[in-house]
């Protein structure tokens, strides 16, 4: 079978490459040595070829391949080409092209088939960089040779000495070339191509030029193909359109947006189906579905389809790790309607029967969306035609992405600009180089301003990595040190002595108690005479039975919360975008809620307070809501129930905090906590403070708990008697039980001179404006302890001074509310 007639695009693509090659290949004729053809390559001897994914890019390199394979009046020249794809899986959808499209090559085997008899111009070794440039021996086999086959190295040397060119058709793989040392060694020392045809439907200026530098090229010659010449030759479809679930912030996590994407995606497939049968085209379309990188991906995703009742032979998937259905069997099967898969099989992936993509997974990158796109780019060979393509409804000459993450819509809408902003472009022949007869010999020369010179002045190609000044001395011709030379640090012998000992140990003697001398430069700071040692501090009752049989009580299931137990979906906006059109739709539709995340959401909320078994609070809440079931006249069973209570929580986790809120100030108990201690050991130049009760500024305040503690020190009025810093979580420290039975303990106890409440001491909070409105910072406004009453919250503002914190129940923030002042302590 030979390659399909060309499109006038292709042909010139074509063309314009085999001026440019033949160009080169005529001054290799001519040059006699390696310097020269060093330098023909160098300028004239690599091209890379940017088109759309489905406007024939393969088959313009084939075509390529194919033709400067084969003598033409100006030269005989004979080449063997190694045709490198971006993946493993990609080798043999590749050798499968080149036999089924191109006559004039032929395909041999890289692993069996390494020798030079019976080679002949136009062969082709099918490969990838890994399998010839691993940094592993044992994984890049090929470079040994055996009984019956050369090595790669040396089939590689021999051909060159039988009169072969060596030619390279890179597929992608130009990407990240640069970053892969062992493939920039390998095309460098080893496979040294004569030409280089370059192609990519993901062009990258920072790419392309780090691949000129790797590989020594100084002239890249640029074939460029645009999006709209592959659309009208009908090889493309006319526009691709991108489908995401926009939802209010407070919804969004109660969408299911993958099972939304994976029924609107599957709604489109069956329109497109049946818009083919009315055509009358015998076609069935297959969907593709991305899934992210999780072992349980797939089988989650098969899950998600079979409940919008898609058979199960009707269905394939394909991963590295479990390959269970043959990529090219499936594109042509027709009983397969849907192919999952993993990200890294949308690189290169021929499908054009795929009319739809849902992508499950998040890729915000460019260039993966532009290989997202290209899975459902091609326009099937029953579509094509001089006249159908445009007697197709619109239905049919677009393709379909749906988003399950919105966020990912971006690196499409990128990828739509990127493969649009590639203009139709030609190259021409690089006329730096020229033939030059130096002493009788033809040489080529690197002609500047157009001048040969009279002598003779071999090309150097350039080296890589390019040396830095201190270590150019040090690098070989390929920028690597010397073989066998060690780094400086061993030669040297500057670590030669270097031993590690272990620290001394401290002798103990058994048995003896454990005595905490004073550290060196530290003093002992005396608690002030007067100063009672201890206070009051709250816990949890020990027994919870009354404490859940309370918060069942008191949550409060009104209408609104009740019928949100029987929620099923949500409204979100659905966007569509065009992404080659820019246009912009938007539309309103219901979108299933995710039992998986209102599960997690109910699950949080039950295990949030800390003091109560969260299965003893799940119990006393279902048997609260079978109760308001049996009132309200509602039958359901177990099942209903449980999923109703669930939504509930999800949807109003505050209904049992609220609850628990009232509950906990109702029977928490206070204890005597342990006694102040007798005086703490601090540094002999530690700050002092005039009315901390152990006249010493404490070592741990963060910046607004300093500027607090120079303020009550700064009390001229009389109303500060004494202040501490109450710690978090020491025996003497003075906690609050919040509602979710964890303890607070504020920053500061104070001695008020004059205030009543709890014997005139006063605790106080500190919170910076940033964390204002945390999570925990509204139960804190709202804690009081049984004896001390409600902690003062402060916080400063942007001019430094200490501002009130008041809560507001109608938006449930905390607001900063009056200037604070020492001397209404008493009455805060």
């Amino acid at each position: 079978m030979s390659a399909p007639a060309p499109k006038g695009y292709q042909r010139e693509a074509v063309l314009n490459a085999l001026e440019i090659f033949r160009y080169a290949e005529s001054q290799f004729a001519q040059a006699s040595d390696d310097a020269s053809r060093a330098a023909a390559t160098a300028f004239n001897g690599c091209l890379l070829l940017e088109a759309p994914t489905g406007s024939g890019k393969t088959l313009m390199a084939g075509m390529i391949a194919e033709a400067f394979a084969a003598p033409d009046r100006a030269s005989n020249a004979q080449i063997v080409w190694f045709w490198f794809t971006p993946f493993a899986t990609l080798v043999e959808q590749a050798k499968g092209a080149i036999k089924s499209t191109f006559v004039g090559l032929r395909v041999r085997d890289l692993q069996g088939d390494r020798k030079t008899r019976g080679t002949q111009s136009g062969d082709v070794y099918v490969t990838t960089w890994a399998s010839v440039a691993a940094a592993n021996a044992a994984t890049r086999k090929v470079r040994s040779g055996g009984e019956f086959v050369l090595s790669l190295d040396a089939l590689i040397a021999e051909l060159r000495a039988d009169g072969f060119r060596i030619g390279a058709v890179v597929d992608e793989a130009h990407h990240g070339f640069a970053t892969a040392k062992e493939a920039v060694r390998f095309y460098r020392q080893s496979l040294k191509p004569d030409f280089t045809l370059m192609i990519t439907a993901t062009p990258d200026d920072a790419d392309v030029e780090k691949f000129k530098k790797a590989a020594g090229i100084e002239h890249l010659h640029r074939i460029r193909v645009s999006r709209k010449e592959a659309v009208d030759a009908g090889l493309i479809k006319d526009g691709i359109k991108s489908i995401a679930y926009l939802a209010a912030d407070d919804q969004k996590a109660l969408v299911d947006f993958a099972a939304t994407a994976l029924a609107d995606g599957w709604g489109m497939h069956q329109a497109i189906k049946q818009g083919l049968q009315t055509a009358g085209i015998g076609l069935v379309p297959l969907m593709l579905v991305q899934v992210a990188n999780s072992n349980k991906a797939v089988d989650e995703a098969r899950t998600r389809l079979a409940a919008l009742g898609v058979q199960e032979s009707k269905i394939a998937w394909y991963t590295a790790d479990d390959p269970n259905d043959d990529l090219l069997a499936v594109a042509l099967d027709e009983r397969k309607e849907v192919l999952i898969f993993k990200m890294a099989v949308a690189l290169g992936f021929d499908a054009p029967r795929a009319f739809t993509l849902v992508s499950m997974r998040g890729a915000k990158d460019t260039d993966f969306g532009i290989q997202v796109v290209g899975r459902i780019l091609r326009v099937h060979s029953h579509l094509q035609g001089p006249t159908l393509d445009k007697q197709l409804p619109e239905l049919l000459r677009c393709g379909y992405v749906f988003l399950a993450d919105a966020a990912n819509q971006s690196g499409l809408v990128n990828a739509g600009e990127k493969i649009n902003a590639i203009q139709s472009g030609l190259s021409h022949v690089c006329p730096f180089t020229m033939v030059v007869k130096v002493a009788g010999v033809n040489e080529i020369q690197v002609s500047h301003n157009g001048q040969a010179q009279l002598l003779s002045v071999p090309y150097t190609p350039s080296v890589w990595p390019a040396p830095s000044p201190a270590s150019a001395a040090n690098l070989g011709a390929e920028g690597a040190p010397f073989a066998g030379e060690s780094p400086a640090w061993q030669q040297t012998g500057i670590l030669t002595n270097l031993v590690l000992m272990p620290p001394p140990s401290v002798p103990q003697s058994a048995g003896a108690p454990v005595v905490v001398p004073l550290l060196a430069g530290n003093r002992r700071f005396a608690l002030r005479e007067g100063v009672p040692r201890v206070y009051r501090s709250e816990q949890s009752p020990l027994s919870t039975d009354d404490l859940l049989t309370c918060i069942a009580a008191n949550i409060a299931i009104d209408d609104k919360a009740f019928s949100a137990g029987f929620r099923q979906s949500v409204k979100v906006t659905r966007q569509t975008l065009d992404l080659f059109e820019g246009s912009e739709e938007v539309q309103t539709m219901n979108a299933r809620l995710s039992d998986a995340e209102i599960a997690r959401r109910a699950q949080s909320v039950l295990f949030d307070a800390d003091n109560l078994d969260p299965r003893d609070l799940h119990d006393v809440l279902l048997a609260r809501l079978k109760t308001e079931y049996g009132h309200r006249g509602v039958d359901t069973d177990a099942v209903g129930i449980e999923m109703a209570l669930n939504r509930i929580m999800a949807a109003y986790p505050h209904l049992i905090r609220n609850a628990a809120r009232t509950c906990s100030a109702k029977f928490k108990e206070t204890f005597d906590a342990a006694p102040l201690p007798e005086f703490v050991e601090l540094p002999a130049g530690v700050k002092k403070s005039r009315l901390n009760v152990y006249g010493v500024m404490p070592q741990d305040l963060n910046g607004p708990e300093q500027a607090f503690a120079q303020l009550l020190d700064a009390d001229t009025s009389g109303t500060v008697e004494y202040w501490f810093r109450n710690e978090p979580r020491k025996p003497w420290s003075i906690g609050i039980v919040m509602p979710s039975g964890d303890r607070y303990f504020p920053d500061f106890a104070i001695k008020v001179a004059g205030r009543v409440a709890g014997g005139g001491l006063m605790l106080v909070e500190t919170k910076g404006n940033h964390i204002l409105n945390g999570d925990n910072t509204v139960d804190k406004v709202l804690a009081e302890h049984k004896l001390y009453g409600v902690p003062l919250m402060l916080v400063q503002d942007h001019a430094g001074r200490f501002m009130t914190i008041k809560h507001f129940q109608s938006s449930g923030r905390n607001e900063q509310d009056q200037i604070f002042r020492i001397e209404n302590l008493a009455g805060y």
